[in-house]
């Protein structure tokens, strides 16, 4: 007896279409941390694109000491880029998510009549109604997902 169902394929970051530039309009970029990457996988790869990363990233380092405190802003480096790639990933890991390949911006499409600090705004509220020994981000993925679902509809 043969399946003639074809198998589904477990998504992955390279399943995210690539453009050139950023689309525009009904597009938000996820911020770029394990909260925007998690937002992202959890929406669903085919609700995302990428896009090169060509943006000239900066620092500002803070040093305070008995005279004060003085900020100087500085072009991010390949190793500060690392540290960033290095903690979302492991926050991604944490949740049981694969790890995002480097060098991208990734965006979100939007539903209609959203905008991409609502959609966060509603993820944080429903973590937020979770308990207090629930953070690790594993135990949040459930309810980020419940929301995503009730922002998007059902997949």
């Amino acid at each position: 007896m043969s399946n003639d169902q074809p198998a589904t394929a477990t998504p992955v970051w390279d399943d995210v279409p690539t453009r050139d530039d950023p689309p525009g309009d009904g597009y938000y970029e996820l911020t770029e941390n394990g909260w925007g990457a998690i937002i992202g996988w959890l929406s669903g790869v085919d609700r995302m694109v990428r896009c090169p990363d060509r943006l000239p990233h900066v620092v500002t380092e803070v040093c305070t000491d008995r005279s004060g405190t003085r900020e100087r802003t500085l072009p991010r480096s390949t190793e500060d880029q690392q540290i960033i790639d290095d903690f979302i990933n492991e926050y991604l890991g944490d949740a049981g998510v694969p790890s995002r390949p480097t060098g991208w911006r990734w965006l979100l499409r939007l539903p209609s009549g959203y905008t991409g600090p609502q959609i966060e705004s509603l993820v944080i509220a429903g973590v937020g109604r979770l308990p207090a020994d629930h953070v690790r981000p594993g135990q949040l993925v459930p309810r980020i997902r419940e929301t995503l679902q009730g922002i998007y509809g059902s997949r």
